[in-house]
């Protein structure tokens, strides 16, 4: 058996190294076209920080400590060009020595991930405008950062990444401004919700513009302006685009292998596409939204992990699922965090379900506990039974734990009743006797 990955970061290893935990005879070979495998692409805002120190922090294995722990080859700087699924061949280009070559393989999984999204904007190949993928692109923005002479720093997007990046710019020194264009920061989280972060970053220092979008770049080499839609001026050293990120579909395209709506790999719940023994994973794939049973794509390491360790079971011969996920996220912004799951009000109406939305405010344990802080959590209730289908959580520590439980609740279709009366650990330092949780179940019951 011959098992070829086109990709090695979170997907493309994880599911390299369940294929040989399933299959140990099995050649496995893993092509990866640039220099770093099994990264923490999550961890790269924190590298650039210094919050994390060195760069081997965030690169989990080299592919000499990956063939020594899983048997399996991984060729570096070899671009994949092209997959004939008929012939069940790869083509592809060594980087390093220009020469090009094939591989036969018995099973192919593409984990190609995705790539930042950069507009035509005017300017855009002046110096110092990064975007941030990999851990070479942190590398350059870590040197650009070290240099006297950068001083204020432009992101453009006040998505997860972006505000993440807000924090690393502001722990270096830096004077940063943020330009979304949407009217709030973290577009997918409702409004009320993102306003709680909105202040908390003006008290950090952080000038926010919102509601407006880039019209263009300028500057002599280097950027030293960006201007907006509405014609405002803001002077920039550096400049982050941090605008989303498109699926690296297009290998698979030309192959024949079929994509969705969403421009990711269409796949089926063994991860395998329309093509059969291709398999496709990670931030090039689509998945299941477990509310709705659309395919959805969303993004996010954990969902990568998932899929790739079911590609690579399957791909070996096993029965593995990827039941889908609820495109849970979260993030910390100074000292808050904003996590989501499930649905949003106006995605709850738009599915049909006559849903309300519930909001609180509570403390994160006993007000008599030292450290108490405030956690404000919004659910969101199918009026007609009482099942909770999404909710957000802003707050301090123990946002963590509320998100994870509320999760829970939205995969197993808990009630607001249910979620009042599930049994959850008490004690002064972590939570309330009435949890934080368990009032919004409680509120929601009562508004229902």
């Amino acid at each position: 058996m011959k098992i070829a990955v086109i990709g090695a970061v979170a997907a493309g290893t994880s599911a390299a190294a369940k294929a040989r935990r399933t299959d140990k005879d099995a050649e496995i070979v893993v092509f990866e076209k640039d220099t770093d495998i099994s990264y923490a692409g999550c961890g790269l805002p924190y590298y650039i920080s210094g919050v994390t120190p060195t760069r081997d922090k965030v690169v989990m294995n080299t592919a000499q400590d990956f063939k020594e722990k899983y048997n399996v080859e991984v060729r570096l700087q070899h671009e994949v060009t092209k997959i004939n699924k008929d012939d069940k061949k790869l083509y592809y280009k060594n980087l390093n020595s220009g020469e090009n070559g094939e591989y036969q393989f018995d099973k192919l999984i593409i984990s190609t991930g995705a790539s930042a999204i950069k507009p035509p904007f005017a300017g855009l190949d002046l110096e110092n405008i990064f975007t941030l993928r990999s851990v070479e692109s942190a590398d350059q923005i870590k040197v650009a950062v070290s240099r006297q002479e950068t001083q204020k720093v432009v992101i453009i997007g006040a998505g997860l990444i972006g505000l993440e990046m807000a924090e690393a710019f502001s722990k270096l020194g830096l004077e940063l401004t943020v330009v979304e264009l949407e009217d709030q920061v973290l577009p997918p989280f409702s409004k009320e919700m993102a306003d709680l972060v909105a202040e908390h970053l003006k008290e950090k220092g952080v000038n926010l513009i919102l509601d407006d979008g880039i019209d263009h770049f300028e500057g002599s080499g280097r950027v030293e302006k960006i201007v907006t839609a509405s014609g405002r001026e803001v002077e920039a050293d550096l400049a982050l685009l941090s605008i989303g990120v498109k699926p690296n579909s297009k290998l698979a395209q030309e192959a024949g292998i079929e994509v969705g709506e969403t421009g990711a790999i269409k796949v089926n719940e063994k991860l395998e596409t329309n093509v059969k023994d291709i398999y496709a994973a990670g931030d090039c794939a689509e998945s299941t939204d477990l509310l709705t049973n659309k395919d959805v794509w969303v993004p996010l390491g954990s969902t990568a992990n998932k899929q790739g360790r079911t590609a690579g079971e399957n791909a070996a011969g096993g029965e593995a699922e990827h039941y889908g996920i609820l495109k849970t996220g979260i993030t910390k912004i100074f000292d808050l965090t904003a996590a989501k799951t499930g649905l949003g009000l106006k995605e709850a109406k738009e599915e049909g379900i006559d849903a309300v939305a519930v909001k609180i405010k509570a403390h994160n344990h006993a007000s008599y506990y030292p450290g108490t802080d405030s956690i404000h959590l919004r659910g969101i209730f199918d009026k007609e039974n009482g099942v909770i289908v999404g909710a957000e959580v802003i707050g301090g520590d123990g946002s963590d734990k509320r998100i994870d439980v509320l999760a829970t609740a939205v995969y197993n279709r808990m009630t607001a009743d249910e979620l009042f009366q599930v049994d959850l650990a008490y004690a002064p330092p972590y939570s309330g006797p009435k949890d934080a949780v368990a009032i919004l179940g409680m509120v929601a019951e009562k508004k229902l």
